[in-house]
């Protein structure tokens, strides 16, 4: 029945990826997670999601260029050039951060480059950005996320497979795509910076979400969670995702299943990673897939009215 019950999930879902991995992956890890509730039969199952690259196509923090076109802006660009920044005023502002301040941090290292994406919001008032955000993600990026990323993300939802999102993109970005990722606003996790009164501080909370600071998140997410179990993993760089990857799937796990990880468009292993993840390539956005649903049933409609006409 159980069996049954994976490909009635799968039945249930929109049409929302033409990539093959994405139902056979899901199908995978719930073969797992039967093993494990075999054995502990209260665990709670958790993935963990890289987000940019991996669930959304681009940077939600920098945007998206492709063949030198601009798809997408950033919300580092949105939100300075919207005034939220203290640092850096609406009129020029974007281009001091991107073209002077931004590469001399980098330079440096993006332990220092990346907190400060945040930082650059000091004293602006969080529930604001949280709105702008928030509107940001239901009007442009949604239309952005990879198909078969959300696709595996609500057919693992549906099987009880608790979703967490862990990125080194701010947290004050990333917690606002919860609503169109069907996620609790505590399952998205990022690099936060401190608020004081309601107002974003430059204080870090640490650990910092990338390399082997996303392996510490995880750990501390399935502690915290009453019988937790790190079931599967998602990203699609090694270096900002390739230790937390790792992490999960050379756990000991219940009932002697397995964690998985899924490298998505990441390339060839990196020294230290070979044979560990499934290397898969997928492209199609949700705005492409609803385009490509659209197109088909507007094909099918034409066949059954040339059926209807006799012709």
């Amino acid at each position: 029945m159980k069996k049954l019950a994976f490909v009635f999930i799968f039945a249930c879902l929109p049409c929302l990826a033409t990539e093959e991995h994405a139902d056979a992956f899901v199908a995978e890890v719930l073969a797992n997670v039967e093993r494990i509730r075999a054995a502990m039969p209260n665990a709670v199952p958790m993935a963990f999601w890289d987000f940019d690259g991996t669930i959304i196509k681009g940077d939600v923090s920098e945007g998206l260029v492709e063949s030198g076109v601009q798809k997408f802006r950033g919300l580092i660009e949105e939100t300075i050039k919207a005034g939220f920044s203290a640092v850096y005023p609406a009129d020029g502002g974007w281009e001091q951060y991107r073209d002077r301040d931004y590469p001399r941090l980098n330079s440096i290292g993006r332990w220092l480059a990346w907190p400060y994406n945040g930082q650059i919001y000091e004293g602006c008032v969080a529930k604001e950005m949280d709105a702008f955000c928030a509107r940001m993600f239901r009007d442009v990026y949604r239309n952005w996320y990879f198909a078969s990323s959300i696709r595996m993300m609500k057919a693992l939802e549906a099987a009880g497979v608790e979703n967490h999102v862990v990125s080194a993109s701010p947290e004050i970005f990333v917690r606002n795509a919860a609503e169109t990722l069907g996620l609790p606003r505590t399952r998205c996790n990022a690099i936060r910076i401190g608020e004081d009164g309601g107002r974003l501080t430059t204080r870090i909370e640490y650990p910092v979400p990338f390399g082997e600071g996303k392996v510490e998140v995880v750990r501390r997410l399935v502690l915290a969670r009453p019988n937790g179990v790190a079931v599967a993993g998602f990203g699609n760089s090694y270096s900002t995702d390739g230790a937390f990857l790792r992490y999960i799937v050379l756990q000991r796990l219940p009932g002697g299943a397995k964690g998985l990880a899924l490298m998505i468009n990441g390339g060839r292993p990196e020294p230290g990673y070979e044979g560990l993840f499934r290397l898969v390539e997928q492209n199609e956005t949700l705005a492409e897939a609803k385009k490509r649903t659209m197109s088909s049933a507007d094909q099918a409609d034409g066949d059954l009215n040339l059926k209807k006409s006799g012709r």
